[in-house]
């Protein structure tokens, strides 16, 4: 029925619907959940097991998805690391425990529920639409059967439904609604001084030996910044499949001829179908003369929907026609009926369902087709070129590995064997290494082995399309300088610490003295400061900076009185604050939206807490075990 009912939405299949880590399930890798015998096992819920290439697969299909989010490569070393290994793992254990859940209770979805979830997806279209050849091929390449992927789907669906119910139990009171409504609401006037770190206005006095104490405190900061120079060789995936020779055309046909299978589209077969749903009102003696009086009806000729005009009206049925279905498009009872039919026209059923009766009637069957070599020529001719360039690829960087580690004194060997251009940076920081080569770079050339003992890197594998050696030509060690190096700087840095020092000893004073004189301060008046009123701040306002509005919603108002206090407003300025005037909003009475945003601010963090009390509940139940051990391939 599911191949009925997505066909019948305009051929609307969904694609791989990928979703985040922080979801529930994931598409791409799914056949693990299927096979894996004889493979490592990392985890297992009851006599589940979840195989280390199940894992890797799930890592593989995040990593895409964020790749694509982001719309940018990111390192490889990032996805290895036994945080997201773990975090990975234990979601794919919710999801068997959901399942096992659900498959206790006998839960199903029915196929409404399904195209709900899978109309909107455009991932199987080409420039043509919906293409049905597109759609088999990309689930092919996951060795994911159709099968397996709608029932995947499926399954996904109804964890979102378990997950629903229990975040819908959450609930906040009337009180705690009214209550943080007006606190989030609640406006103040926020007033601001600003005083500018006070500049030399005469000499600074110190001695050599506050001078040294300054120095010996500070002198991390006067640490010089770490460079090196480096040689490397490139290995490009891009520029082996540029170099290769051209490949013949008689190789392409031979190609072709041997996987004939692959550019044959199968037989496909159109039909239109009657289904007389279970939930009928009618008695089942009843439903079945209905049934029988339809089969008769067919022998004259007559269309399913013709015939469907005259059905009783207290009969529940459905009636629609579906183009192109190739085997195993449909539930095994359907596909095998539509399947027997020798010629167009012909009648199958009753066939029983979980879903009713269905009658099928035959259109046209769609002989197999098998495209043509000139029309598959420059996709053979792809694939090859991608196979030969994956195989130069593996071979090239296993023997790049064997002669850098071999030949760790020199990089020439492996330039000269593999045809490989020496290039070199200049003296560069790490930070620009991360930049040109990305983070999985540091690690293989800030060691010992490359810094010291000037030995060839490890191999750097930068993207899955590149892969790096390094050597290291020239190296400047970090230094914190002594003291006679960098002398001036230090006086001016001591300099700089006084002026801020009598800085917040002014402000200081002038809070101090607004505090307990309800407003007023000699010093503040001596320094002719001004307040800049801001009037009716909302605890959410752009008006001011944020790091002043939190601090001046953090105090509580005595009486609405004037507060004072002092906040280093940024790296060259201080601030007096003074808040009043607290008001407080009425809550609407009719206003749900906004009452709504305030149900969700107090729910959401609660119904988080409570998902994932369930989830470990639903754990404590199962026998769960993780083989940390065998988490590293």
């Amino acid at each position: 029925m599911l191949q009925l009912i997505r066909d019948k939405s305009q051929g609307l299949i969904v694609g791989f619907i990928v979703f985040l880590i922080s979801l529930t399930f994931a598409l791409f890798g799914i056949q693990g959940y299927f096979t894996g015998q004889g493979e490592v096992t990392v985890a297992e819920v009851d006599s589940h097991k979840i195989t280390l290439t199940d894992l890797l697969n799930r890592i593989k299909t995040i990593r895409q998805q964020t790749e694509d989010d982001l719309q940018t490569q990111t390192e490889p070393d990032l996805w290895s690391s036994d945080f997201i290994k773990l975090q990975t793992l234990n979601l794919m254990i919710d999801e068997i425990v959901l399942d096992q859940v659900i498959a206790d209770a006998g839960l199903k979805i029915s196929d409404d529920s399904l195209v709900k979830k899978l109309k909107d997806v455009d991932a199987f279209y080409d420039e043509g639409g919906f293409s049905r050849e597109r759609y088999k091929s990309l689930l092919a390449r996951t060795g994911t059967t159709t099968k397996e992927f709608e029932a995947s789907v499926a399954s996904d669906i109804l964890r979102s439904y378990i997950k629903l119910g229990v975040l819908g139990s959450e609930f906040s009171t009337e009180s705690e609604n009214s209550f943080l409504f007006q606190l989030r609401n609640q406006k103040r006037d926020i007033s601001l001084a600003l005083i500018k770190i006070f500049k030399k206005s005469k000499d600074i006095i110190f001695t050599d030996q506050e001078l040294e104490e300054f120095y010996q405190k500070t002198k991390e900061s006067y640490k010089t910044t770490e460079k090196l120079s480096l040689e490397y060789l490139k290995l490009s995936r891009e520029a082996i499949k540029s170099s290769l020779p051209k490949i013949e055309e008689a190789v392409l046909r031979d190609i072709y001829t041997a996987n004939l299978a692959s550019y044959t589209t199968p037989e496909t077969r159109s039909i239109e179908y009657l289904l007389i749903q279970k939930n009928s009102l009618v008695e089942d003696k009843a439903r079945s003369e209905i049934i029988d009086n339809i089969l008769s009806q067919t022998s004259n000729g007559k269309s399913l929907s013709e015939i469907s005009k005259s059905i009783d009206g207290n009969i529940e049925f459905e009636i629609d026609s579906v183009e192109n279905l190739s085997r195993g498009d449909l539930p095994a009872p359907l596909d095998n009926a539509v399947f027997a039919l020798r010629e167009a026209g012909g009648v199958s059923g009753p066939i029983n369902t979980d879903f009713g009766t269905h009658i099928v009637k035959l259109e046209a069957i769609n002989p197999a087709k098998t495209y043509p070599f000139d029309v598959v020529k420059s996709e053979i001719m792809e694939d090859e070129f991608d196979r030969r360039t994956e195989k130069v690829y593996v071979e090239s960087a296993e023997l790049m590995a064997e002669l850098a580690f071999e030949n760790p004194d020199s990089l020439e060997l492996v330039s000269s064997t593999l045809g490989l251009q020496r290039q070199e940076t200049e003296l560069v920081t790490k930070e620009q290494v991360i930049t040109d080569f990305g983070r999985s770079s540091v690690p293989k050339i800030f060691n010992d082995d490359v810094l010291a003992n000037k030995y060839n890197s490890e191999l750097v594998e930068t993207t899955e399309d590149n892969l790096f050696v390094f050597r290291l030509k020239n190296y400047e060690k970090a230094i914190i300088p002594e003291l006679k190096d960098v002398r001036n700087q230090v006086k001016r840095d001591l300099i700089d610490a006084k002026l801020k020092d009598e800085t917040i000893e002014f402000v200081d004073t002038s809070v101090t003295e607004l505090r307990e004189s309800g407003g007023q301060s000699e010093t503040f008046q001596k320094r002719k400061l001004s307040w800049e009123l801001n009037k009716g701040v909302g605890r959410y306002s752009e008006k001011i900076p944020l790091n002043v509005r939190n601090k001046a919603f953090a105090v509580e108002l005595q009486n609405n009185n004037p507060h004072y206090f002092k906040i280093e407003y940024d790296q060259s300025t201080f601030a007096i604050i003074r808040v009043q005037n607290q008001q407080a909003p009425a809550v609407p009475n009719a206003d749900e939206e906004k009452l709504n945003k305030t149900r969700d601010f107090i729910v959401r963090p609660r119904s988080a807490v409570m998902w994932r009390d369930y989830l470990t509940t639903l754990r404590n139940d199962k026998k769960v075990k993780i083989y940390d051990s065998n988490l590293s391939p």
